[in-house]
């Protein structure tokens, strides 16, 4: 069977892993094309991606269904892309209406019921979908029945059926490392991965009041042996020419022992590549020892999840630590050499304007650099309980950006802390970091940005707008180095 999967257009810049593994599964039954929509250029994970214009979205769909014609599609859902999604399926249906279409990703584990019923989808898969998807994909080619697949969403008969979801995959060490080979996104790129995303362990025991992934990948931690994981990175080196990599786990931390194992490996392998832990880690599983290993086998940045930096709200979100632990995990970090960045989530429950801003003082006297997310409430977490209760709904979570690189978009708002005190307070965060690249569209040429950058600016006085103007000197001369070495 032909299978399309496509990785829709998203704010940040990354290779969708979750459809590597699933290319990687899929590949031996079926001829697999990956349309990475989120990577029409290749760049650092993270990085902030310019808007994809709908007309150019549609042009690169129309060319790939004409050129592979697809029996079956593939889509992979987040909640901040779910409307774009819905959109993207119902736009291939008008075109190939005897097409499959499939929908996975986290949003479906989250709120699949939702999603397919408001969307022209035949199928959802819930959970981890390697195993899920191979068994669908081999059903319908050969024309069996699909009922009895586990976490499955399918319509029979006019009615939306769904079967109980999967257990957790247990051996993870026995699932295929991720193909990026079909990706249009790595193809155009001569075949290259600069900074290689690699997956080390799955699921999070924690249960932070605000977080689904617990929800999404499971509560119980599970991990892969240190040697797969220096197996891969050497993997990444010969095939896809990587020069770095970045760990993207959701807690690669949680055990100390086998980081030092895999940073041992890392040294004595001869790896030599550099790396970063793009997804945050928690401060209190850093020892000192470990730091320093850290740094030796290539660690050159690390961001932690602190959420807030006002003690109150801090104990609300129940992350099962101390800010003092934060603080320890900073401090070992640095002594190591590894560069250190701060998660913080505007408007968490409990939290205002004047507790949100406390994490600008946090992160300088820390030293530390800092990224401000929108809290958008997942459905199915206590945090989102706590907003159904206390505050008032402005619009839907689908569709709704947690984190990007332009400014905030609440989802609600409370009497203590209104939609334009959330804004206000991720612009004034903002410019007292002198983050001024952050407040406006990266999409927008140079001519557009900085002046709406300068007329909000402006209004914050003599210090700030002189901060802007050096910040932009900087800026330039950044940019005409880089066109000097031909970056």
């Amino acid at each position: 069977m032909k299978i399309l999967l496509i990785d829709p257009p998203g704010r940040n810049k990354g290779l969708n892993t979750g459809l590597g593994y699933l290319s990687a599964t899929l590949k031996d039954s079926h001829e697999i094309k990956v349309l990475d929509l989120n990577n029409i250029e290749m760049g650092v994970c993270g990085d902030p991606n310019p808007a994809l214009p709908v007309h150019e979205m549609e042009k690169r769909i129309i060319s790939t269904l004409h050129d592979f014609r697809p029996q079956l599609l593939g889509i992979s859902v987040k909640t901040f892309t779910a409307d774009t999604c819905k959109r993207i399926v119902s736009f291939v249906k008008t075109r190939m209406n005897d097409i499959v279409t499939v929908a996975g990703g986290p949003h479906i584990t989250l709120d699949g019921l939702k999603f397919i019923q408001e969307s022209c989808v035949d199928y959802g898969i819930q959970g981890e979908g390697e195993y899920t998807s191979l068994q669908l994909c081999n059903a319908l080619e050969q024309g069996d029945s699909i009922e009895n697949i586990e976490g499955l969403f399918y319509r029979k008969d006019d009615q939306l059926h769904h079967t109980p979801r999967n257990d957790l995959i247990k051996e993870i060490d026995a699932v295929p490392f991720p193909s990026y080979d079909n990706f249009t996104s790595v193809i155009d790129n001569g075949g290259t991965i600069n900074e290689y995303p690699i997956l080390t362990s799955r699921g999070c025991p924690y249960k932070c009041s605000y977080c689904s992934m617990p929800r999404i990948m499971g509560g119980r931690w599970r991990y892969r042996a240190a040697e797969g994981v220096i197996e891969e990175l050497k993997r990444a080196k010969q095939k896809y020419h990587s020069s770095s990599f970045t760990v993207v786990d959701d807690n690669f931390t949680l055990n100390l022992k086998r980081v030092e194992n895999i940073c041992d490996l890392l040294i004595s392998e001869n790896i030599n590549l550099p790396w970063n832990n793009q997804n945050g880690i928690r401060a209190d599983r850093i020892s000192e020892d470990m730091a320093r290993k850290m740094k030796s086998a290539g660690c050159r940045y690390v961001w932690i999840g602190i959420e807030s930096a006002d003690e109150n709200v801090f104990n609300a979100i129940e992350k099962g630590e101390k800010l003092e632990d934060i603080k320890t995990g900073i401090g070992h970090l640095k002594k190591a050499g590894i560069r250190v960045g701060g998660f913080f989530i505007i408007g968490l429950p409990h939290s205002t304007k004047v507790s949100d801003l406390k994490s600008v003082d946090f992160a300088k006297e820390q030293g530390i650099d800092g990224f401000w997310f929108n809290f958008v409430p997942y459905p199915h977490t206590r945090a989102s309980e706590w907003v159904q209760a206390h505050g008032k709904a402005l619009r839907s979570s689908d569709g709704a950006l947690q984190f990007g690189s332009n400014g905030i978009d609440p989802v609600f708002e409370t009497e203590e802390y209104t939609k334009d005190e959330r804004i206000n307070a991720y612009n004034d965060i903002h410019i007292k970091m002198k983050y001024f690249d952050r407040l406006v569209d990266p999409s927008l040429r140079q001519s557009e940005k900085w002046p709406k950058v300068f007329q909000l600016v402006a209004s914050y006085g003599f210090g700030a707008t002189m901060a802007f103007f050096i910040f932009l000197l900087q800026y330039n001369a950044a940019k005409i180095k880089r066109m000097v070495r031909g970056q």
